[in-house]
């Protein structure tokens, strides 16, 4: 062992070596010096043998300095190591008293080192080190507390270990016996300082009781040291008569202070050792003595020149030193001690005597020390063995006698994972999708001793309600009930939320966080596991053998009758039997089945998932898991793994959570899994703040409430995430130390959190951080509120709530039921705090903003909230239905803050916003709010809900306490804020009012009266709820709205909810006739849907909606969960990120500024850029609720008048023409960022007409909307007429009429605005610049390069730029210019036209306010030159000037009055007049219906007073239509949907359809934009095969499905109508296509084709080509290009035949003859010729192109019909005659030149299966290449050039196939 001084020449390691019973020779040898000594010592004799300097270790880690000793007889040794000033001395144990497991002890003290040596034996040994601490050993090396490492010892090796801190506690287990020795470089207890050793006894022979005698009796300071080796060590301290008792887990030091006799006795095994200050000389250590290792002789060895001391302890006062003064110890007489001066000699001195005794040595000098055992020189007394305590024990089945207690020989294990797949503890499978509460476990017979236990299971649905998950687990044992659920790191324990780790019923139940997991144990070996979200196992010890039932069975070793019922009658089925283990819940929604559509996974599926890219990962036999698979058997993850994957749509999170499930399995087994198994299976972990991944971490992680954890675990390691150093867990979150709260009464509590310190809540405790106490004040609950436990926590509880409402016009409910209507349409507070006198009370306001609706301004209804609460404000808007609006920002839902303190969330129809002090506030968006309180603000609060001090009389109380009984007087004091336009009066020439009278009208009662009947749908709610109020409210709106439906639905809905919020029954009401509910997709109606549905925010409730009550709603369809209100299906949920849900592909910026943007990816994954920026032409905004890169500006331009176009740069040209143009589109590029969109316009008057109209064509996403001149409130969406106003995709487009304008909109920021007559306005974001083309331009802020076409060149004038845009549309032909035509103005014509236009410009007319912000001068400009040029159209400088205003409206300036009778004038329809500023958005029928964001107002006709518009007409209230899916249909119209599927009727609000079918002979035509069945001309049209038949002008006409092509090239190369390929080189006349005749009805008309041989070795080619058709013989000659002969006669291109219907053109290289019935031929004069047919002429062809049938098999078939395989015989048979005798089917070759080039030394090599060709021939089919070689080698007579050249185009085709060649095919072929 290293002593600190480091002189070498000083350094003597000693050896005292005695021999005891005879002679001994003694070899002494150290392998690693080379060093070897021999001494023989006789009988009773001692020699002391000085080892090497270098003996001694100074090098951390391995050496091979171990000191072997052997004799061939018995001997004692004693090390020593004594330098000057400093060394000890240590007795060395035999190798048959070793051990494998040590417990260290290295005492504290000094700056010098504490030390370990671990000395090896013989063999080679493997040695773990689990320290009890962390640790930086001196050889820098970092050991992990409680983390194993593995050391490997070659013989005879040592291993040390030194540390500045303490190594005590460190466990130590070897493979094999071995010698462990620790001690301290230099120990100073007091003053200097000493080394100190000593070997360490095996834990084998350790023992529980321990003499200590007082060695320095009350002087100095002698301290017993006291290790435990197990947890649950009780260890009992003597001195005197007085015992102390502690309890010590494994590795804990107790410290003693031995200055008095002490006795240490313990019900485990401890070791005992003692350091002492060795007053006055230096300090030593020393082990004690066992009383079970006494002995009755001894040998000390005394050191030379000391002052030596014995010490002896003895079981009785013995005659042993006569002289000896004996002491007794107090605590047991039994036991005496002495100590005697033995002198400065050197030892060895012998004591012995007839008791039992230890002695030690010990003494010194100045400034040296030493101290150690005596040597025993008898062998240890065997103990007398007890008697066997299992002798009368009688233990149950399945246990055995251990120590007299009976213990369990094995344990069995229950699981419920993944959606749940159930294993019994006698190993049965089975699945089971319940979503209720299940026994799982529960002890059914009571026996002695036999601890009874519940084990209990609630499922819940996640996505899917056909599937279900274990979300919480319920332990009840030993009168505790310990539920998991949610929430990780926390546990209820009996009804109250605690924070783990918790010890309960006093030690013998446990609960702690085990990596992921909850584990739950008890003392009798009960352990349950719960990873808090879907893995829960149950393991009971074999105790309870035929004890047990549940889902988890009856545990008697037979599967066969596992599904038992607690009565023990053994069930069939799976439903039965989990059914007769249901606990009741009083979850309303809870089902024991799928109801008969359980989800099974198809075959195809199951493939594909047990792929190793998926759940066959698992058991990949050399994957990550393979070291596991012997221990765990994966095939049963895997097989849960593809079925929970497939049926969730294969989202990620389930398959990570199943390996996951099987990586737990492994890791419990003690089987470390590779980390990249994560890597393998894309499941990475993000790991929470203040935490970091670990592959093999400790499963007891350190928390605030139990820091040692680690250093206690005796668990395997686990993979997951763990906390960072110098931070532990406090519940679910790693927090740094400073931080951790407080344990009070064995809880721990976090910091600055506020807990009752008692049960009846009259002791408020909190916990300070910094001090880490509790401090508790005596207080109580208010009178208002009762101590109770709910949900979780203990506190002071409201005794009741008060509700508020407002729905209908609306009417008002107060906290104390006083009802009363106002209808001013500014914001008012609802309710707020007013009375602030109790600081507990959390302030908040809610305020209300009304609105009129259709222009009824006697009515108004809800149309925003907004609730103050928390330091946020949240809106809620009708504008922005399903949205909700956080401090400024939209949110999506559920939205959380402040771990829950504040909710928001969508329940039905109603968005609800929740606070953790019980107010609950909630609107569905429309009319309907309602507020809930707690007791505790009762008389607190104000505002229009009243006072809530339980008298009515006083609710109307102003803010200044003065009560009124004018409920406007009373609604105005409460206002908190104006806006233009907002009243509290209703506005007109007169209040509307609806008397008693005329309210009784049945048109008004009877839909109202279902409200009240007793047998109607809310009968049930009669008892709790008051009707007839709810009545009078529905009757009194129905009046005011002439019976609209809306009114009506709005009445039933708001009883519906103060029903459902009464916890009543409500039927179903709603049906196709009344109120039908309109869902989004994937959602479907229920009147009693779950008032908390899952959300894609980890597909469950949200947190703050717990035990909501059923309310009517759209539910999401099976498989589909919410999405911020929308139904998506669970692959499309978004992510969550820090707390916050985001729809997938969201792009968000957490950080509030938009240079750190996130994006929300599948399966949950969120990807951030840290260098995020805007693009060019955005800056970061929050515009409209959203913060993003919004565009900096827009663009504008136009078209008007007779064809004057402006560009978005500026560019203004006039060119008329009536074709149909492209204004604007965006260019597709491949990383596509802006949305694409497309606008046309045309002009639809014709020519020569006074006013110039055009309609306007945009084609956003699907929809093609078209804006038609003369129809106002009006337009095409797909052909289909649509009534405005319109809204799209859920607000994607939008159009509505504005004044005399249609603006549509888009969400991307397109606005057109369109006059219904010719001038169209198109404004696009700044983001576009660059991105458009078209007539606008290219919007670069250059108009100089303005005109590009769409080729990219410039146009070299305005008329081309136009004409280039031309759309082309068939059969339609248009002018675009006028030329020389164009008019020309006169004189006087052009100064008429600038006086009517100069209203524009003048400085004190109607628009001078505008000139600022507008320019006139381009208006003015384009109105004078083309109002000179259409002097016949007088209302064109009115349309010019209208232009103008619009511009200055939307520019938000006021103009004033510019029209009159005379000049301008416009007409309104009737029941409406001319207004400057006139409100068509919410002055319509929609407006009932839907809120719209009404832009500023521009001029047009205003509805009269009591009217509103229905389309273009103005109509009373009662003759309002219907909104239906954002479209308007008008009441008494029959609405045809669809492709005539459904005929749908609209009647005062109340839409109902039914579906319709067109009759055999009819089909579904729009005509008008209005869809409707027509009589199908081609219902008895025939046509042939492959044709269709289409309407052409009222008659059916057949039309070809498709075309097909036939084409000859190069050599020739042929390929037919059906797609065979071949070769043919024939030089005659061959009829290349030709109609059969078959079909008399089809144009006839033939082709062929004359081949000529070419020069050289190149084969033939299409010399001509001769077509007939009816009348006419063209032909195309090779070579002549641009001319054809046509009837013998020479043609140059292009060419017209029979008036067209024949036309031969040329383009480039290619010439082009085409015909009225189909036929096309493709020419090039030269390589190429390609026939083209319609498919009329399917299967009435022939000729060489094929039969045309679709059917290659076929195709080579001779004029006859029969099938010829040789391609020249069957070419041969086409062939026709010509004036050519010399010409051939195939080359001149004899049958023996034919052979020979057939054989291997030409054309065989190619087919020789053995060649260099064979594997090639396996991919590319030789087909006609043998032949084609064949032909060459004939027509060259065997030239070996032309035969290379047939090779070579094999080997080419080859290579394109990627196929390999031999590279000797050369060399056989013998080509170059």
């Amino acid at each position: 062992m290293p002593n600190y001084v480091p002189d070498e020449a000083s350094t003597k390691p000693t050896l005292s070596i005695t021999a005891q019973e005879s002679v001994a020779t003694v070899a002494v040898e150290v392998k690693g010096l080379n060093f070897k000594q021999s001494v023989k010592i006789e009988k009773g004799a001692t020699k002391w043998i000085i080892l090497p300097p270098s003996t001694e270790i100074h090098q951390d880690g391995v050496s091979a300095k171990t000191v072997l000793i052997t004799a061939d007889a018995d001997i004692t040794v004693v090390s020593s190591n004594i330098k000057p000033f400093t060394g000890d001395s240590s007795v060395i144990f035999p190798v048959n008293q070793l051990g494998r497991r040590h417990v260290v002890f290295t005492p504290d003290g000094g700056p010098m080192k504490k030390i370990v040596a671990i000395v090896n034996g013989k063999e080679a040994n493997t040695v773990d080190i689990l320290p009890y601490s962390d640790l930086m050993l001196n050889s820098m090396k970092h050991l992990q507390r409680s983390v194993k490492t593995t050391i490997s010892l070659s013989p005879y090796q040592v291993y040390l270990l030194r540390s500045e801190k303490t190594l005590t506690g460190t466990r130590i287990e070897s493979k094999l016996p071995l010698a462990v020795l620790s001690g301290h470089e230099c120990l100073s207890i007091i003053g200097t300082c000493e080394h100190v050793y000593e070997q360490l006894v095996a834990v084998e022979a350790l023992s529980n009781e321990y003499m200590i005698p007082a060695m320095h009796f009350l002087i100095g300071k002698d301290t017993a040291n006291v290790v435990a080796v197990e947890d649950n060590t009780d260890v009992t301290v003597f001195q005197g008569s007085l015992a102390q008792h502690k309890k010590l887990r494994a590795g804990e030091l107790l410290d003693i202070a031995a200055q008095m006799p002490t006795i240490v006795r313990s019900n485990k095994k401890i070791m005992v050792m003692l350091t002492s200050s060795n007053h006055p000389y230096d300090e030593f250590l020393t082990n004690i003595i066992p009383t079970s290792g006494m002995s009755k002789s001894w040998t000390i060895h005394s050191q030379d020149d000391y002052e030596n001391f014995a010490m002896i302890v003895s079981e009785k006062q013995t005659s042993l030193f006569s002289l000896l003064k004996w002491n007794v110890f107090p605590a047991n007489s039994k036991y005496s001690w002495a100590f005697k001066p033995i002198g400065s000699t050197k030892g060895p001195i012998t004591i012995s005597g007839d008791t039992l005794q230890a002695v030690y040595v010990y003494g010194g000098k100045i400034r040296h020390g030493y101290g150690t055992t005596g040597v025993c020189n008898t062998a240890p007394r065997p103990p007398t063995p007890p008697p066997d305590p299992c002798a009368v024990i009688k233990c149950r089945e399945r246990e055995q006698c251990r120590k007299g207690v009976c213990v369990p020989i094995e344990s069995a294990t229950c699981w419920a994972v993944g959606d749940p797949h159930y294993r019994t503890f006698d190993g049965k499978l089975f699945d089971f999708q319940g979503s209720c509460t299940y026994t799982m476990a529960t002890t059914t017979k009571i026996g002695h001793g036999l601890v009874l236990f519940t084990i209990l299971a609630k499922n819940n649905h996640r996505g899917s309600n056909k599937v279900a998950y274990v979300r919480t687990v319920s332990v009840s044992v030993y009168n505790q009930t310990v539920v998991a659920s949610q929430q990780r790191g926390m546990v209820e324990v009996n009804g109250e939320i605690t924070y783990l780790p918790i010890t309960l019923a006093g030690g013998k139940l446990q609960v702690v966080q085990r990596g992921w997991n909850v584990l739950i144990t008890t003392d009798f070996g009960l352990e349950v596991k719960y990873d808090w979200n879907m893995m829960f196992y149950i393991m009971v010890p074999s105790t309870y053998f035929r004890s047990l039932g549940g889902l988890c069975g009856n545990y008697n070793g037979d599967q066969r009758d596992e599904f038992s019922n607690p009565k023990g009658t053994v069930l069939t089925t799976v439903l039965d039997f989990a059914k007769s283990w249901k606990v009741s819940d009083n979850d309303l929604f809870c089902r024991d089945d799928c109801e008969g559509k359980c989800l099974l996974c198809p075959a195809g599926l199951q493939e594909k998932y047990m792929e190793e890219k998926h759940c066959g990962l698992m058991a990949k036999a050399n994957g990550p898991f393979a070291t596991c698979h012997k221990v765990v058997n994966p095939n049963i993850y895997v097989s849960n793994c593809v079925y929970d994957v497939c049926i969730n749509k294969g989202i990620r999170t389930f398959l990570c959570d199943n390996i996951w499930s099987y990586v737990d399995a492994c890791m419990a087994a003690r089987v470390k899994i590779n980390a990249t198994w994560r890597v393998l299976s894309d499941c990475p972990i993000q790991c929470p703040k203040n935490s970091h991944y670990e592959a093999c971490g400790t499963a007891c992680a350190a928390s605030c409430g139990d820091r040692d954890a680690p250093a206690k675990c005796k668990q395997p390691c686990v993979e997951g995430c763990q906390c960072n150093t110098g931070f532990v867990l406090s519940g679910d979150k790693c927090v740094p130390l400073k931080e951790c709260g407080c344990t009070y009464e064995g809880r721990y509590y976090p910091p600055a959190n506020t807990f009752w310190g008692d049960k009846a809540c009259t002791k408020k405790c909190s916990c300070n951080s910094q001090t880490g106490q509790v401090t508790c004040t005596p207080t109580k609950c208010k009178a208002s509120q009762v101590c109770a436990l709910r949900n979780g926590v203990r506190d002071c509880y409201p005794l009741s709530y008060g509700h508020c409402q407002g729905s209908g016009d609306p009417h008002y409910r107060t906290f104390d039921g006083k009802t009363f209507d106002f209808q001013g349409t500014c914001t008012y507070y609802l309710s707020k705090l007013v009375t602030t006198t109790d600081a507990s009370l959390v302030p908040y306001e809610v305020l209300v903003k009304n609105e009129n609706r259709g222009m009824n301004k006697a009515v108004s209804f809800t149309k925003t909230v907004e609730i103050k609460i928390y330091g946020y404000t949240i809106i809620l808007s009708k504008d922005n239905y399903g949205k909700v609006m956080v401090n400024g920002l939209f949110v999506k839902l559920p939205f959380e803050k402040n771990e829950g303190r504040l909710s928001v969330f969508r329940s039905g129809y109603f968005a609800t916003v929740k606070t953790d002090f019980g107010m609950t506030v909630i609107f569905n968006w429309d009319s309907h709010v309602s507020i809930t309180l707690p007791s505790t603000y009762s008389n607190m609060v104000g505002g229009l809900c009243g006072n809530w001090n339980g008298n009515q009389n006083d609710d109307m109380a102003m803010p200044n306490k003065i009560i009124t009984t004018n409920p406007t007087v009373f609604g105005t004091s409460w206002k908190a804020r104006n806006y233009p336009g907002c009243t509290e009066e209703c506005q007109g020439k007169k209040c509307p009012k609806c008397d008693a009278a005329e309210r009784m009208k049945d048109i008004y009662t009877k839909g109202c009266s279902l409200i009240t009947n007793k047998s109607g749908p809310f009968k049930g709610c009669h008892a709790k709820v008051n009707p007839t109020q709810f009545y009078e409210d529905c009757v009194y709106d129905m009046c005011m709205y002439g019976g609209h439906t809306t009114a009506l639905c709005n009445s039933l809905s708001a009883y519906t909810a103060a029903c459902q919020t009464a916890l009543t029954v409500v039927e179903k009401w709603r049906n196709n006739n009344l109120c039908p509910a309109t869902c989004q997709p994937n959602s479907h109606y229920d009147v009693c849907a779950a008032g908390c549905p899952q959300t894609c925010s980890g597909l469950s409730k949200p947190r703050a909606c717990q035990g909501a009550p059923c309310v009517e709603g759209c539910v999401c369809d099976d498989g589909f969960v919410l999405s911020n209100g929308e139904c998506v299906a669970m692959e499309r949920c978004g992510c969550t990120y820090e707390g916050q849900y985001y729809h997938l592909g969201q792009m968000f910026y957490p950080k509030n500024q938009c240079n750190y943007s996130c994006i929300c990816g599948n399966q949950g994954r969120v990807k951030c850029n840290e260098r995020f920026s805007c693009s060019p032409n955005s800056h970061c905004r929050i515009r409209n609720g959203v913060q993003a890169c919004h565009p900096v500006g827009k663009g504008s331009c136009s078209v008007s008048g007779s064809g004057t176009y402006q560009s978005y740069d500026g560019q203004q040209i006039n060119v008329p023409g009536n074709c149909m143009y492209r204004m604007v589109e965006v260019i597709r590029t491949k990383d596509q960022k802006q949305i694409p969109f497309s606008v046309s316009v045309q002009q639809t008057s014709s020519h020569g007409k006074i006013i110039i109209t055009r309609k306007v064509n945009i084609v956003v996403a699907v929809y093609n909307i078209t804006l038609i001149p003369g129809l106002p409130w009006e337009i095409r969406v797909d052909q289909v007429r649509a009534v405005l106003p319109l809204v799209l995709e859920q607000g994607l487009v939008k159009v509505y009429q504005s004044g005399s304008f249609i603006i549509l909109e888009t969400s991307f920021g397109l606005r057109v605005t369109y006059d219904t007559v010719s001038m169209a306005i198109i404004e696009i974001p700044s983001t576009y610049k660059k991105a458009v083309r078209g007539l606008c331009g290219n919007y670069n802020d250059k108009k100089e390069d303005d005109f590009l076409l769409p080729n990219g060149k410039q146009a070299l004038s305005a008329t081309q730029f136009v004409k280039g845009w031309t759309l082309v549309q068939e059969k339609v032909i248009c002018k675009t210019g006028c030329g020389s035509r164009c008019p020309q103005p006169d004189k006087g014509s052009q100064t008429k036209a600038e006086n009517d236009c100069k209203i524009l410009i003048w400085e004190k007319g109607p628009f001078a306010k505008c000139h600022s912000k507008v320019s006139p001068a381009k208006f003015y400009d384009a109105c004078a030159k083309d109002v000179a040029s259409q002097l016949k159209d007088k209302t064109l400088v009115c349309r010019y000037i209208q232009k103008y205003v619009v511009s200055c409206q939307q520019a938000g300036v006021s103009i004033n009055i510019w029209r009159n009778t005379t000049f301008c004038p416009m007409t309104c329809p009737a029941k409406s007049h001319y207004e400057l500023c006139a409100d068509t958005c919410s002055s319509t029928c929609a407006s009932l219906m839907m809120s719209h964001t009404c832009p500023v107002c521009l001029e047009g006709c205003q509805c009269d007073e009591g009217y509103v518009f229905d389309g273009g007409e103005c109509k009373p209230l009662s003759d309002c239509g219907c909104l239906v899916r954002g479209r308007y249909y008008k009441s008494g119209e029959t609405t045809v949907l669809g492709n005539c599927i459904e005929a749908c009727t609209c009647k005062s609000g109340q839409f109902s359809c039914k579906p319709m079918r067109c009759k055999e002979d009819q089909v579904c035509r729009k005509k008008d934009g209005i869809p409707s069945c027509v009589n199908d001309p081609c219902f008895k049209k025939t046509c042939r095969e492959r044709e269709r038949c289409v309407e052409k002008g009222n008659k059916a006409v057949c039309t070809p499905e498709s075309k097909a092509s036939c084409r000859a090239f190069g050599d020739p190369h042929y390929e037919t109508f059906d797609g065979s390929q071949f070769s043919f080189q024939g030089t005659c006349s061959y009829v290349l296509v030709k109609t059969s005749g078959n079909d008399k009805t089809l144009t006839p008309f033939s082709i062929i084709n004359k081949n000529r041989l070419a020069s050289g070795a190149r084969g033939s080619y299409m010399k001509s080509a001769i077509i007939k058709l009816p009348g006419h013989e063209i032909v195309i000659t090779h070579g002549e290009r641009n001319r054809v002969t046509i009837d013998g006669k020479i043609s140059f291109l292009p060419v017209k035949l029979n008036s067209g219907n024949i036309r031969i053109t040329k383009s480039g290289i290619t010439g082009t003859l085409k015909t009225d019935f189909g036929l096309e031929v493709t020419f090039d004069w030269g390589e190429l010729f390609k026939v083209t047919v319609p498919s009329s002429y399917y299967k009435n062809l022939v000729g060489m192109c094929g039969t045309y049938n679709n059917d290659r098999r076929d195709d080579f078939v001779t004029p006859a019909g029969v099938r010829v395989p040789d391609v020249v015989q069957w070419a041969a048979s086409w062939s026709v005659p010509d004036n050519d005798r010399t010409c051939w089917h195939f080359p001149a070759c004899t049958e023996q030149e034919k052979q020979r080039y057939r054989g291997p030394e030409y054309c065989g090599v190619l087919v020789d299966k053995t060649g260099p060709f064979a594997k090639c021939s396996e991919t590319v089919t030789l087909a006609q290449f043998p032949n084609d070689c064949l032909f060459y080698a004939c027509l060259t007579h065997g030239s070996r050039t032309a035969y290379c050249k047939a090779l070579n185009s094999y080997v080419n085709s080859c290579m394109l196939a990627k196929t390999p060649v031999s590279p000797q095919w050369k060399q056989i072929t013998k080509c170059p």
